[in-house]
């Protein structure tokens, strides 16, 4: 497949605050079981984050929204979603440099361990999405560490929030959206400056890397 984008900025010239609010609308549309708002909104990050056309952005979030989806509805043989997710990395272009592979189990590995865990998963999470960006952008784990333990620190402050909220993990959330919020603005942020993004592009379009998904 060509490549759409300057392989040594690929997935670097995003801007941090407008990445953290699709993350945040991402997670909600997959909780609330939203799989068509969940599909819109990665079409948009693809476009956003890759650089990708409309046609190649809409079949990397087929394969990404694929297997997110029937993730959620698994109760175990974990691997069997890891191919359909390097579909869905390819498709994005990666540059050639980049395992696919290993980035899409990266990327499982990730959704697994909060299954798996469960409401403590904040920092078991957060080393597991430190190992994805380091796969990803090809890069130390420690300068990556801090964007992924905010990250994993934002699914468990989720994950708890719901667990206590009476109208359970579909409803408003207002007493754990606003902490996810700003926890997932600081992961981006920190992503940026550890990867060297443009941070102060101001471009008007929106996306994001993939939201993955929990129990």
């Amino acid at each position: 497949m060509p490549r759409m984008a300057d392989d040594a900025r690929w997935g670097r010239d995003f801007d941090p605050d407008r990445l953290a609010r699709l993350e945040l609308a991402m997670w909600k549309a997959y909780y609330r079981r939203q799989a068509g708002q969940l599909f819109r909104l990665l079409i948009r990050a693809n476009i956003e984050q890759a650089r990708v056309s409309f046609p190649r952005a809409v079949v990397a979030a087929f394969w990404l929204t694929w297997a997110a989806a029937r993730f959620a509805g698994s109760t175990g043989d974990y691997d069997r979603f890891a191919p359909p997710l390097a579909r869905g990395y390819r498709w994005l272009g990666l540059p050639s440099h980049v395992d696919a592979e290993e980035v899409a189990r990266r990327e499982l590995r990730w959704w697994v361990v909060r299954r798996e865990i469960g409401l403590a998963a904040g920092a078991a999470a957060g080393d597991a999405i430190t190992d994805l960006y380091s796969a990803l952008y090809e890069v130390p784990a420690s300068t990556v560490a801090e964007a992924g333990r905010l990250r994993g620190q934002a699914a468990e402050v989720r994950d708890r929030g719901a667990a206590l909220d009476p109208d359970g993990p579909s409803g408003e959330g207002q007493g754990y959206w606003p902490e996810v919020a700003r926890l997932l603005r600081e992961s981006y942020r920190a992503l940026s400056r550890a990867i060297g993004g443009d941070a102060g592009s101001g471009r008007s379009s929106i996306g994001e890397p993939l939201a993955g998904p929990d129990a």
